[in-house]
């Protein structure tokens, strides 16, 4: 276990200095992301960002930790999420999340399971860029998130014998807790719309994901996605130009 999680934090690393090389390349003055002042309205300053992507597992009977196209081939599913944002300055927020998702293996022939699971979840998130270099005006950037969540999940194994196939499903009946860490890779489209990439890894405070426990009570599963960011600047009024947007100081933003 202690392995797989040093590969999986391996992975993540190198997945964050490749960001890092491709955004800070576009550090132009272009454009804000999130155009803010202290002090701001509680309406003002949001995002809903919405991904589509695969979620991936890890835990006892993983197989493709070190081939990450054969993870996500073999053991993943595909995964939904949708997040709501609110930032505090261009530095900082704070953001809850729902996600559904799921994975499965066939860690043996006599041994294959599938799980679907659902999380909900509050995440706290820094621009590195501007923490670096205290510059809000760029067309890309990178975030990175830590959070805490509760999840539920099914998991159904099938398990042969003697040539004898029999189902075992482990529902998991009460919320379970989840903490996780990632990172987002963000590119202006339009003065409202972002595209983003993001990865996280998930510990789950769990060991039955594969309905097999083993070494610790929990598993592992990432979730790795594009998606589209909406910016908004007043919450009461998500569609509406506000040239006078008291939380901008009077500066257009359209």
């Amino acid at each position: 276990m202690k392995i797989r999680k040093n590969k999986i934090l391996i992975n993540l690393k190198v997945f964050l200095l490749v960001g890092c090389f491709l955004f800070i390349v576009q550090m132009e003055a272009a454009a804000q992301r999130i155009k803010h002042q202290k002090g701001s309205p509680f309406w003002y300053n949001w995002s809903v960002d919405m991904s589509l992507g695969l979620t991936s597992y890890y835990g006892d009977l993983s197989q493709y930790d070190s081939d990450f196209i054969e993870k996500l081939i073999h053991e993943s599913k595909p995964a939904v999420a949708l997040k709501i944002t609110k930032y505090f300055d261009y530095k900082f927020g704070v953001s809850g999340q729902v996600m559904f998702g799921g994975f499965s293996g066939d860690y043996k022939e006599d041994y294959i399971f599938r799980t679907n699971l659902m999380e909900y979840n509050i995440q706290a998130n820094v621009d590195l860029l501007n923490i670096i270099n205290d510059f809000n005006r760029r067309n890309s950037g990178i975030t990175l998130y830590a959070g805490i969540g509760q999840f539920l999940f099914k998991t159904t194994s099938e398990i042969t014998t003697a040539g004898a196939t029999t189902e075992d499903v482990h529902n998991s009946g009460v919320p379970e807790f989840v903490y996780f860490f990632g990172s987002t890779l963000y590119h202006k489209i339009h003065p409202r719309f972002y595209l983003l990439m993001d990865l996280s890894i998930r510990q789950a405070q769990n060991d039955n994901l594969d309905n097999f426990v083993k070494n610790g009570d929990f598993d592992y599963y990432s979730f790795i996605s594009l998606g589209v960011s909406l910016q908004i600047n007043n919450l009461k009024f998500p569609f509406e130009k506000l040239s006078d947007c008291p939380a901008y100081g009077g500066n257009k933003r359209y």
